[in-house]
């Protein structure tokens, strides 16, 4: 593949910044990716085709590489960006036993996005904004009645707002050999830290988040390396547990709708909640 033989969307991009195609494209639900090498170092471009992968890539600008990967070039829809590596993920680290340090990688590399960033936020949605799918779904049961309001109570006692990655997991951390784990595709989100960690309590994947005491153990990874307060983050994890049901629903999911709420459930019974 050549610059002029790239699929359309890529090919403006590979002219003006010099770059030479170097694997096949692929497409998520959001954007358009395409390996690329430039002067010689391996780089990703990425095409957002949402506005939500958009915002991510303000937000990947403005971090500039503390704690997510690095970022060559920006505009408009294209971010150019370092292309990191994909073998061994944490999904297989928490997967194969390595439950607790998985977690301790992620909350370290948020830790460290949280605290990055100069001069004034990108512009980004905030959580009001997220959490109303679980507003009207709080039509739909008493359970999503109870988590609407465990949200509403969140959401108005939230602390040291800043800027969010919003889709922490174990699938968003790559390895670079010369500085770690670092983050990759943040949805971009304004709010309360303590929400940022409530997605790794339903990850890496639904049955294993429901693994009995799995929840209560990695709170208390999330609070010590976090620095917050573990009930806190427990109403936090059981406020997006019923957003993420809440979208499930929406998705026509009604089976990862039901196990999301008991992970909900299962946040709501913690200690100290």
């Amino acid at each position: 593949m050549t610059p002029e033989t790239a699929p359309p969307p890529f090919a403006e991009f590979l002219s003006r910044w010099g770059l030479t195609p170097d694997g096949p494209a692929r497409r998520t639900p959001g954007s358009d990716l395409l390996p690329v090498r430039r002067q010689g170092r391996a780089a990703m471009l990425k095409l957002a085709r949402t506005a939500e992968e958009a915002a991510g890539h303000r937000l990947m600008v403005w971090w500039a590489g503390q704690g997510a990967a690095r970022v060559y070039a920006h505009d408009g829809p294209a971010l150019l960006m370092e292309r990191l590596d994909r073998e061994g993920t944490l999904a297989g680290q928490a997967l194969g036993g390595q439950d607790s340090a998985a977690t301790q990688v992620l909350c370290r590399a948020a830790v460290a996005v949280h605290g990055a960033g100069q001069g004034s936020w990108p512009a980004l949605p905030d959580l009001h904004r997220w959490f109303r799918a679980l507003g009207e779904a709080a039509g739909q049961g008493a359970e999503f009645a109870a988590l609407w309001s465990v949200a509403q109570r969140c959401l108005a006692e939230q602390r040291d707002v800043r800027p969010l990655h919003g889709d922490l997991h174990h699938g968003n951390a790559l390895h670079s050999a010369e500085r770690g784990w670092v983050l990759i595709d943040p949805k971009g989100l304004i709010g309360d830290p303590a929400f940022e960690y409530a997605n790794l309590l339903c990850n890496p994947t639904l049955a294993h988040a429901l693994s009995p005491g799995r929840l209560e153990a990695q709170l208390a990874v999330i609070a010590q390396e976090s620095g917050l307060d573990a009930a806190r983050l427990a109403r936090w994890a059981a406020a997006y547990a019923g957003l993420s049901a809440a979208w499930h629903l929406e998705d026509g999911q009604p089976h990862e709708a039901a196990l999301t709420l008991r992970v909900a459930h299962a946040a709501n019974l913690a200690p100290g909640r």
